[in-house]
């Protein structure tokens, strides 16, 4: 793909084309909006475009010719591990991953791609590495560091990142992708030229979605499911495992909803089934875990506003509608939703960096609190 074929946030679009064309380009930029809206498929399209070796002149403006050898190095579907541009390194805590392995492997044995799991941070590690690579002379017109999931950053490494911030190779430009901007050191985000990103329209959405020959329904119900998240509407394409995780959160949410004293260790069993692995010291695997009960909070967020809307009679609110019959017979009171939400939502804060909290623990807290919430 090209910029020309890129999903929503015109806006962005537009000024990157603008910027790159004049040649005013900031060495640092933060690309930062809610997750899954393309902020990483753009930052790689941009990188495309700033090396393209034939940039052409589109409609709507310049871009990539998509048939160069440097285009053809890059593509957003692509692990971060199997990208080899010369000048463009996109780093997330997958490429950390693979780094690691690769360094415990020492070239006795292969790296086993289908056993690399995303690590929980970004660490000092990876940004030495990073360091190491950008020292050499670069083949490209721009040097461009793709840097994902920045907020996940650790202390080391924000320190460590800042450095080469402040005194950047020439032609090399940093574009960090976080869909939690707040949560990066705050000396970075000084440094970076902000651009942020929006959820795309649903009609944006469901005119993509269509172009892929679904039906009408399954246009209507992804589209509405997606919540502005073209990123997500387009994996669910992809990924058959993503409609199997919403039969299990189906199953959650109702277990909550007849909740007693004794489906609380079961209750929290099943949302954490396999993270007691996490005292085995794989950082890998924990992180894996800790994804997933991540994406299990974000549902059942979504599921329990649902319930909410429905309490309050307004179901054109309600964005999972083939549970519609379900959500009505769970919904008892708006205040009770509220408070179910503000625990699911005091769950997630908790299991992640900073905190870390025990998953376990948490998720008996969150039974707990769903109970006592429902027998007031």
């Amino acid at each position: 793909m090209a910029l020309k074929d890129f999903v929503g946030n015109e806006q962005v679009v537009k000024f990157l084309r603008k910027v790159t064309l004049k040649g005013s380009l900031t060495h640092a930029w933060l690309f930062s909006g809610p997750a899954k809206v393309g902020k990483r498929t753009l930052a790689i399209e941009w990188a495309k475009l700033l090396n393209c070796q034939s940039p052409i002149d589109s409609s709507e403006g310049i871009d990539s010719c998509e048939h160069c050898s440097s285009c053809r190095h890059l593509s957003p579907e692509r692990p971060s591990y199997a990208q080899n541009h010369p000048a463009v390194y996109i780093v997330d805590t997958l490429l950390a991953a693979y780094w690691e392995a690769v360094e415990k492997a020492k070239g006795a044995e292969e790296v086993d791609l289908k056993k690399l799991s995303p690590k929980l941070s970004l660490g000092i590690n990876a940004i030495r590495t990073l360091r190491d690579a950008i020292a050499h002379q670069t083949f490209g017109r721009y040097r461009v560091i793709i840097v994902d999931e920045a907020e996940r950053l650790t202390e080391e490494a924000s320190a460590a990142l800042l450095k080469t911030l402040e005194e950047p190779p020439d032609k090399t430009i940093f574009v960090l992708v976080s869909a939690n901007p707040w949560a990066i050191h705050p000396t970075i985000r000084s440094r970076c030229q902000p651009l942020r990103f929006r959820l795309v329209p649903m009609q944006t959405i469901a005119h993509a979605l269509k172009s892929k020959g679904l039906s009408d329904y399954e246009v209507n119900l992804i589209s509405r499911l997606s919540r502005g998240r073209v990123g997500w509407a387009m994996e669910m394409l992809q990924k058959e495992e993503l409609w199997q995780s919403r039969s299990f959160l189906l199953s959650i949410v109702k277990m909550m909803a007849e909740m007693n004293w004794w489906d609380v260790f079961k209750f929290a069993e099943l949302c954490t089934k396999g993270a007691e692995e996490e005292e085995s010291g794989d950082e890998t695997k924990t992180a894996s875990q800790r994804r997933q009960l991540e994406e299990l909070l974000e549902g059942l967020m979504l599921v329990w506003r649902d319930i909410w809307a429905s309490n309050l009679e307004v179901e054109d609110l309600v964005v999972n509608a083939d549970w519609l019959t379900t959500i009505k017979q769970i919904a008892k009171s708006s205040d009770w939703a509220i408070k179910v939400l503000w625990e699911i939502r005091q769950t997630y804060r908790q299991i992640r960096p900073p905190f870390n909290a025990n998953p376990q623990l948490a998720f008996e807290l969150l039974a707990i609190q769903t109970m006592k919430g429902a027998l007031q």
